[in-house]
């Protein structure tokens, strides 16, 4: 009888035990299902055009804080790419806004630079102009005041002598 009572006793604790396991089991069972349900519904509240409120609520706080800044890079992504000025002074962390600033700064003393190289070679096509202009003029005068010295008279030493018409004809009026 003995044997009895203590069979008894451990099958009461075995039981007692397993209703405590089964119990405990079915408790973080109960709670597994409500954490899936919570991350079913913060999957869900995300995505481009979910409001923040809504997945603050939802989601986890670090979460939440990591959908925030991608969606904001995203954003800056769009208005980099589009050259939307005021999205990009909106979305965009200052060191992209620094790139981005010095990229239009950059490409501001391109344009600077192309106008001025082309102004210069604009001039030095006009002075080369003027300078073939003058020579031609120049060599022109040489030889005509060369073909005035070969018909002027000369004296019996071999030297031009010129009268009036004669200078004006070498040096023009």
């Amino acid at each position: 009888m003995r044997a009895l009572l203590i069979t008894a006793g451990i099958s009461a604790v075995i039981i007692t035990g397993l209703g405590v396991a089964l119990a405990g089991a079915n408790a973080r069972g109960d709670r597994f299902e409500k954490l899936d349900g919570q991350h079913r519904a913060c999957v869900a509240s995300l995505g481009r055009t979910a409001l923040p409120d809504t997945v603050r609520k939802l989601c986890p706080e670090r979460i939440a804080v990591h959908w925030a800044v991608s969606v904001r890079a995203q954003a800056c992504d769009d208005d980099l790419t589009a050259d939307r000025t005021f999205g990009i002074k909106a979305a965009c962390s200052t060191p992209v806004k620094t790139v981005w600033a010095a990229r239009n700064t950059a490409q501001a003393n391109l344009t600077n630079t192309k106008a001025e190289l082309a102004q210069e070679r604009a001039g030095r096509k006009a002075a080369v102009a003027r300078a073939t202009s003058d020579a031609t003029l120049q060599a022109e005068r040489k030889t005509h005041r060369e073909s005035i010295d070969k018909t002027a008279p000369r004296d019996p030493a071999g030297r031009v002598v010129c009268d009036a018409q004669c200078v004006r004809d070498r040096f023009g009026p």
